[in-house]
């Protein structure tokens, strides 16, 4: 009995080694196509088209394989420590988290802005495209008192809300130019958005607005045509349309925005040495959106004349959160106010 199990075992080992063979080479196919998947998937880049959103599978294909490690927010409950963490990677999408209002620091957030709507500078050597020679200031005049505060600090990082086309009016183009300074230029209506894009600012630009909650939002977007700076979120701010101007075009675009702070991340800084906030009407409330404690903001200049909660309503907050008013200023075209940080400037 034993001889001949022995004898038909010998038999057998050609086949069973021929099996073997198989499995070796079929598991080192699937490992080789697995790791090429999966560097596919990391470094691939997206960008939208007009009015075009990100499916949840395409996201979730980049999660899978970029998804960095955040301190989800303490101020928020959703998503916090529970089974919905590791559930979102299936379902992350705009519609998705902004249904489910997403924490300002959540990974789906922030890598949906790096692969869908975060641009990065040009290089170095591409020089700026601008409409005028001028080496005038083109700040209506909130620059000149910003850069006495900062004594003419060279390679700062600024953050413009409201860019429009990164030169008319621009608070940070002479910063860029004449002080070598860098940042993140954001401006939601698309018409002007191109213009800015064609500039070549050094700097990381967003075709998007800022949520007015702390989570991302899809808001509508009334554009302005004859007069862009006027551009705004509908029906949230003091009304700035009127029917029967010349060059108003009263059409109105779906746009999505996310909170000033989950940007931030996703360009990777927390510290600002000038911000500029001019979103007709919306700034106190996206103010409110940020995480003071988080980011590190020397200074700001700040349009209050449409915040209809007041200049008052809007110095009480931030220096509530550890600001100075410089002064409320009545610049050409512009009402601003200028803030310091306490503990940053000597005044």
């Amino acid at each position: 009995m034993t001889k001949g199990f022995s004898s038909q075992s010998k038999r057998n080992l050609p086949r069973i080694a021929i099996l073997l063979l198989l499995l070796v080479i079929f598991l080192a196919t699937h490992q080789k196509n697995w790791a090429s998947n999966k560097n596919w998937n990391a470094s691939k880049k997206f960008q939208l088209a007009k009015n075009d959103s990100p499916d949840p599978q395409t996201i979730s294909s980049v999660l899978h394989s970029t998804l960095p490690h955040y301190n989800l927010m303490e101020e928020t409950s959703e998503f916090r420590k529970s089974a919905k963490q590791t559930s979102y990677r299936n379902k992350c999408g705009l519609d998705y988290m902004n249904a489910n209002k997403m924490e300002q620091d959540h990974p789906c957030v922030i890598e949906t802005i790096r692969q869908y709507f975060l641009n990065k500078p040009p290089p170095s050597n591409v020089p700026l495209k601008l409409d005028s020679n001028d080496a005038g200031n083109r700040s209506p005049g909130q620059i000149d008192v910003i850069m006495r505060l900062l004594k003419n600090q060279t390679k700062g990082f600024f953050v413009e809300c409201g860019a429009l086309d990164g030169e008319y009016m621009s608070n940070t183009i002479d910063l860029e130019r004449k002080f070598g300074w860098s940042g993140i230029l954001i401006e939601a209506n698309p018409v002007t958005f191109k213009k800015l894009s064609a500039r070549h600012r050094k700097a990381w630009t967003l075709p998007m607005c800022l949520s007015l909650e702390p989570f991302p939002t899809k808001v509508t977007f009334q554009m302005k045509v004859g007069d862009p700076g006027h551009s705004h979120i509908e029906g949230e701010a003091e009304t700035l349309q009127e029917p029967g101007i010349p060059g108003v075009d009263p059409s109105l675009i779906e746009v999505q925005c996310f909170p000033f702070y989950s940007i931030l991340l996703a360009v990777g800084v927390t510290q600002v040495d000038f911000l500029s906030l001019d979103v007709e009407g919306h700034e106190l409330k996206i103010l409110k959106t940020i995480p003071w404690r988080k980011l590190n903001i020397k200074t700001m200049t700040v349009e209050w004349d449409h915040i209809p909660e007041g200049q008052e309503a809007l110095s009480s907050f931030m220096e509530a959160n550890g600001f100075v008013k410089i002064g409320a200023f009545d610049f050409l075209w512009s009402k601003d106010v200028i803030f310091v940080q306490n503990q940053s400037i000597s005044i």
